[in-house]
C-alpha cells in the first residue's frame, strides 16, 4: 500500500464520497472535474483506481469477490475522512480492508432495501490498520 498527501481544494459537493473522489482526482491529475458516479464495470474513478471513503458502498449484495472480479479498477484508493491522505491498495489489500471494515446494510427504501456491503465510519482501528499497512 502507498500513501499520497492530498491537495486541498474548494468544496463543491455536500456528499463526502463525491468530494473525496474530486480531491483524489485533482491531486493525481491536476484537473478539477465532477465526480462521475460511473457503474463499477464502466471504469475506475481516476486512471485504474476506484476511490472509496468513510461509509462508501463496497458492493450491492454480499459477494465482494465477485464484485471485484467484475470491477474495471485495478487498484483501490481510500480517502481519509479529513481528506488529507489517499491510501492506494492492491486488490488483495482492498479485499482485506473490506473484510475488516465492511458491514452489511440495506439500501434506502426508495432503492428497494436491497442488501449491500459498505465501509464502516472511519474510526481509530481503521486509521491504525491503514497506517500499519502503508
Amino acid at each position: 500500500m502507498k500513501t499520497i498527501k492530498l491537495e486541498t481544494i474548494e468544496r463543491t459537493y455536500k456528499n463526502n464520497g463525491q468530494h473525496a473522489e474530486q480531491v483524489a482526482r485533482y491531486t493525481l491529475t491536476g484537473k478539477i472535474e465532477k465526480a462521475d458516479n460511473l457503474p463499477f464495470w464502466a471504469g475506475a474513478d481516476v486512471g485504474t483506481i476506484q476511490i472509496k471513503s468513510s461509509r462508501a458502498t463496497v458492493c450491492k449484495g454480499l459477494n465482494v469477490v465477485e464484485h471485484i472480479n467484475a470491477d474495471a479498477a485495478m487498484e483501490y484508493g481510500y480517502v481519509s475522512a479529513d481528506f488529507s491522505t489517499l491510501y492506494i491498495m492492491s486488490v488483495d489489500e482492498y479485499l482485506e480492508f473490506v473484510t475488516y471494515f465492511g458491514t452489511v446494510t440495506n439500501e434506502s427504501p426508495k432503492n428497494g432495501r436491497a442488501v449491500k456491503i459498505r465501509l464502516k465510519t472511519e474510526n481509530r482501528m481503521m486509521k491504525e490498520w491503514l497506517r500499519r499497512k502503508a
